[in-house]
């Protein structure tokens, strides 16, 4: 039986370390020394109830993370002034003082509104505009998730070579299209490509992106057998908990995201509670 507990534990550790291995081999900036996967904060991540998609909330979550870096995820939109601003919604009504479709609004009406925190309680924080969230986080151990929200890719792309900012960046790409329009422009910023079936794995494959530079973005209905057909290929996995749906907007038992890197190889976790999740894999 002591054996047999043995055993498992030596696989269970070589096959962290095969995923560690691959983390560490990316073009992201992870040093030899980081353990674990890297955590990313969904919307800035929702441990406090600091507005989503604020500066405010994405220092908290990398001030008090017990390890870096870590990463954070916001969503980009272009206003009608042509100016490029971090909103998840196609509108500002649910979480500004404001209404009306973000590419129908003039910047100095955006300029104007206010971010509402998890309570609903209106604030003193802005809308803050994208080149302003890589100037403050250029020279941070943090990792930036960028989740293009319209035909702008080429826009965001432009401004983080800008400020230098492609090896600390990773791109989501939900299509085909997009994955492809980002191969063309970035040859040292991280993509994520949606990788549900073998249809859409063996359609990546044709665009030859170096190993280096994706990530296969799986869910729960990625088959196991891709999923291993994936890691022979050294190319990074990564999964979304989207805690909101899936669990009442409330955290997984520790257990649960502590098994993704042993069970599934999982490098990159995304997360509505990143210093929760990132705690966990704290030494």
């Amino acid at each position: 039986m002591h054996k047999f507990i043995f055993l498992y534990s030596l696989l269970m550790l070589t096959l962290a370390a095969n995923c560690q291995s691959v983390l560490n081999s990316t073009l992201l900036p992870i040093p030899e020394s980081f353990s674990g996967p890297l955590v990313v904060g969904h919307r800035g991540g929702f441990d406090v109830g600091l507005p989503e998609n604020s500066v405010l909330l994405f220092d908290y979550t990398l001030e008090n993370a017990c390890r870096t870096p870590i990463a954070i995820e916001f969503d980009v939109r272009k206003s009608a002034s042509g100016s490029l601003y971090i909103m998840h919604d196609e509108t500002v009504d649910r979480t500004t003082n404001g209404t009306g479709k973000i590419s129908n609004l003039q910047d100095s009406y955006i300029d104007t509104l206010r971010l509402n925190d998890r309570n609903g309680t209106f604030t003193s924080v802005k809308i803050p505009l994208f080149i302003d969230i890589l100037r403050h986080f250029k020279d941070k151990n943090i990792i930036l998730m960028l989740d293009v929200k319209g035909p702008i890719f080429e826009e965001v792309i432009k401004q983080v070579k800008l400020i230098q900012m492609e090896s600390k960046c990773i791109l989501l790409t939900f299509t085909s299209e997009n994955t492809k329009l980002a191969l063309q422009v970035t040859s040292k910023m991280m993509i994520s490509a949606l990788v549900q079936n073998h249809e859409q794995w063996n359609s990546l494959l044709g665009l030859n992106i170096p190993s280096a530079q994706l990530i296969a973005y799986i869910n729960k209905d990625t088959p196991e057998d891709l999923v291993n057909e994936i890691n022979t290929k050294k190319v990074l996995l990564m999964t979304d908990m989207s805690e909101s749906i899936r669990n009442k907007s409330i955290h997984f038992d520790a257990g649960y995201y502590t098994s993704l890197p042993v069970n599934r190889k999982i490098g990159v976790i995304i997360t509505d509670y990143p210093l929760f999740v990132n705690n966990l894999f704290c030494n």
